[in-house]
C-alpha cells in the first residue's frame, strides 16, 4: 500500500504554506481555483489523508454513528440494520457497528469506546443480560454532547429517543385472527427469553384469550417445546399456536409437522421468523411483520434529526407491525 504524507510535507512539495493547502481542500473562497486544482491532484499523487482525529477535535464533530447490536443471528435485527445502514449511505455519516453477542459486559465495553471521542450519536439495542440486570447506569451516564436512541428492547427508564414496535397489539391480534379462524384453545410458546418486547408479547396474548380460555404457555428450549407440544397433542387441548421468536417457531412447527397436523389443518399457527424461512416452510408459516427494516430507517432519521438540531426534545415512536398471512392460518377449522 502506498504510504501517505502529511499536511506539511504536501505544502513543502508545492513550495506553498500548510495554510494554503488546508484552505485549498477545504474549498475556501480565498484560494484561486487553479491552485486548488494543483492542491487537489498533488494530494491524489502523493496520497494525502487528512488527519480525521485532528479535524474532530478542531470541529467538535466526529461524523460517525455508532451502533450496538445485541446480536446478528436475529432476522429482525438484521432487517432493523440494513434500515439504518440505507438511510446513513445517503449522509456524510460514516457508521461503526458492534455486535456484544448479549453480553452486559461486552455492551459496557463498547459503549465506552464509542463515547470516547468516536462518534455523534449511539443507537443500541440493549442485551439480554442488561434487561436482567436492569443496569443502565452505561447509558444514563452518556454526555449530553452525544445523541443515543434506543430501538426494539426499550422498557428502561433511560431518558433518550426511542423507537419500538407495538408488540402488545401484534400478538393480541394475531390471537384474535387464530380465534376468527376457528381456533378454540390457543397456545403461546416462547424460548423463554428475558427481554422486554417478549415480556409485552405475553401480556397481549393474555389479554386476547382472557374471555375464552385459560391460558396454555410453553417456555423453554426447543426440546422442552417439542416434548410439551407433543404432551398438549396427545391431550388434544390445542388447535391453534402463537410462537414468539424464531427458535420457538420453528421448534412448534417441526412438532406440528411430524403430527401431520398442519397439513391436515387441524392446527392454525402464527409465529416470528424470517420471510425466507417462513416462506420455504411446508405448509408456509403465517407470521407477524415486524418491518424490521422499517424500524431501522425510521431509528437512523429520528437520531439525525436530534444531531442536525432539528428534533430537541426526546421522542417515542411505534412502528405497527402487520400479520402475514401464509398456508398455515389459511383456512377455517371447525366450521359452523
Amino acid at each position: 500500500m502506498k504510504k501517505s504524507i502529511t499536511l506539511k510535507e504536501l505544502a513543502k512539495i508545492l513550495d506553498v504554506s500548510a495554510s494554503t493547502v488546508s484552505k485549498a481542500l477545504n474549498d475556501s473562497y480565498e484560494i484561486s481555483e487553479a491552485t486548488k486544482k494543483k492542491v487537489e491532484e498533488a494530494a491524489k499523487r502523493y496520497n494525502y489523508r487528512p488527519n480525521r482525529a485532528a479535524l474532530n477535535l478542531k470541529s467538535g464533530k466526529t461524523n460517525t454513528i455508532g451502533v450496538v447490536l445485541p446480536s446478528i443471528k436475529d432476522f429482525f435485527l438484521v432487517r432493523a440494520l440494513r434500515g439504518i445502514e440505507s438511510v446513513l449511505a445517503d449522509t456524510d455519516y460514516n457508521i461503526i457497528i458492534t455486535v456484544t453477542n448479549e453480553s452486559f459486559e461486552k455492551e459496557v465495553k463498547a459503549v465506552e469506546t464509542l463515547v470516547n471521542g468516536l462518534v455523534d450519536g449511539i443507537i443500541i439495542a440493549v442485551t439480554e443480560e442488561t434487561q436482567i440486570k436492569q443496569d443502565f447506569k452505561h447509558l444514563s451516564d452518556i454526555s449530553e454532547s452525544i445523541d443515543l436512541l434506543m430501538f426494539d428492547r426499550v422498557d428502561n427508564p433511560v431518558e433518550c429517543d426511542k423507537v419500538l414496535v407495538n408488540d402488545f397489539e401484534a400478538v393480541q391480534k394475531a390471537v384474535r385472527h387464530l380465534k376468527f379462524k376457528g381456533a378454540s384453545s390457543v397456545a403461546l410458546v416462547s424460548s423463554n427469553k428475558n427481554l422486554s418486547d417478549e415480556n409485552t408479547r405475553l401480556l397481549g396474548y393474555l389479554e386476547a384469550i382472557k374471555d375464552n380460555q385459560d391460558p396454555l404457555i410453553v417456555k423453554g428450549n426447543e426440546m422442552y417445546i417439542e416434548n410439551e407440544l407433543h404432551v398438549l397433542f396427545d391431550e388434544e387441548k390445542v388447535d391453534g399456536i402463537i410462537a414468539l421468536d424464531e427458535e420457538a417457531s420453528l421448534a412448534a412447527f417441526r412438532t406440528a409437522s411430524k403430527r401431520k397436523l398442519l397439513e391436515d389443518r387441524k392446527l392454525l399457527m402464527i409465529g416470528y421468523a424470517g420471510t425466507k424461512i417462513s416462506e420455504h416452510l411446508k405448509p408456509s408459516l403465517s407470521t407477524v411483520d415486524q418491518h424490521g427494516k422499517r424500524v431501522g430507517r425510521t431509528t437512523a432519521k429520528q437520531l439525525l434529526d436530534k444531531l442536525n438540531k432539528e428534533s430537541k426534545t426526546n421522542k417515542v415512536t411505534v412502528v405497527y407491525s402487520s400479520l402475514c398471512e401464509r398456508a398455515t392460518t389459511q383456512t377455517i377449522i371447525n366450521p359452523l
